[in-house]
């Protein structure tokens, strides 16, 4: 064979191995579309949290004005076989007020408890100087507070922050937000509570971020250290604040901070001061004193607050009835709806 005639060859060998090439692959795309979209359960997530946190699950519940409700609700955690979702951001006074009236029948937050910080925009949310009751926390559905909290506390109807934490954990006083959701999917959503404990925010933390090696650690309550509340701890160091790092002072550089609060904005939405609002509330009193929460802010910390300060705002969660699935919208995507 000539050398011209053998490259010739070797040129049309290269051309028919690059087009079966492309045929297998194109066959192995339409195979892969053709599989049915992935389901998971509480189960699943609970097993491989890390995997399906911060995906949007779509319950037909808008939280911001903005008519779309498949990015208002992420998957957060799961526990005892539920799974709870996060708003994906804080949620507005005004859809607090006026479009789920939540706290109350009235649906006016400051009678109960609430107070909107009158130079800020509607994403920040207070607590007044003393909160007017200490609200009963109803045992159903389903024991909810055993799925919420650990057994290391119990709220002191005598303590302020306590009567604060039963407004964010009364199922009654949130429950518009269920009944504002989508009416054929109301039936998978068991109770809402106004923010996520100390004990499940950790436990989210520890699952989602196990094994990372840029700077997260293992973060824990420390309950009932004195008769307030709690504290925070990472291994023998306790304190009333925590970093994204497991310190009690920020050791990562503002970069990396910032990288890290990017990659795991379940925790973060922000990695700034957004709207006046500088964070959320945990619904777990602080071990600081009677007039303290506990709160994650925009600059990694996990901290006390005074209720009657300003700047924190409201993520509600929502614990979907349990049996609940979860099903991709389209096969790859990052958005699941929910079906019995």
């Amino acid at each position: 064979m000539s050398e011209k005639a053998a490259e010739t060859y070797k040129e049309e060998a290269g051309k028919e191995e690059n087009a079966l090439q492309k045929g297998s692959e194109e066959i192995g795309n339409i195979i892969e579309s053709l599989k049915p979209p992935v389901v998971i359960d509480g189960g699943e997530v609970g097993s491989h949290l890390n995997e399906y946190q911060g995906k949007y699950v779509d319950i037909g519940l808008n939280t911001n004005g903005n008519d779309v409700t498949t990015d208002d609700w992420e998957l957060f955690y799961a526990g005892n076989g539920r799974i709870y979702l996060i708003a994906a951001d804080y949620v507005p006074a005004d859809v607090l007020e006026q479009q789920w009236h939540v706290i109350g029948s009235g649906g006016t937050l400051t009678s109960y408890g609430f107070e909107r910080y009158s130079n800020s925009d509607t994403y920040c949310v207070r607590w007044p100087s003393t909160p007017t009751e200490f609200l009963a926390l109803p045992t159903e559905p389903n024991n909810y507070l055993d799925l919420v909290m650990h057994k290391g506390y119990t709220l002191d109807d005598s303590k302020n922050n306590s009567k604060a934490v039963s407004q964010l954990l009364n199922t009654t006083s949130w429950n518009g937000i269920k009944t504002a959701a989508s009416a054929d999917k109301q039936k998978c959503i068991d109770f809402v509570i106004g923010g996520p404990t100390l004990e499940m925010w950790c436990e989210a933390w520890n699952e989602a971020v196990e094994g990372d090696t840029n700077g997260f650690v293992t973060i824990d309550p420390d309950p009932q250290t004195s008769s307030y509340g709690y504290k925070v701890k990472h291994d023998t160091t306790s304190g009333y604040s925590m970093y994204m790092d497991g310190k009690t002072s920020s050791t990562l550089s503002s970069d990396q901070n910032t990288a890290l609060k990017t990659t795991y904005k379940t925790f973060f939405p922000h990695t700034e001061s957004y709207q006046s609002c500088s964070g959320y509330w945990l619904a777990s009193p602080s071990d600081y004193f009677t007039l303290y929460l506990m709160g994650v802010y925009y600059d990694g910390r996990v901290d006390r607050g005074s209720y009657n300060g300003r700047g924190l705002g409201v993520r509600p969660v929502v614990c979907l009835e349990s049996g609940v699935q979860l099903t991709e919208t389209s096969k790859g995507s990052n958005i699941y709806n929910v079906s019995m």
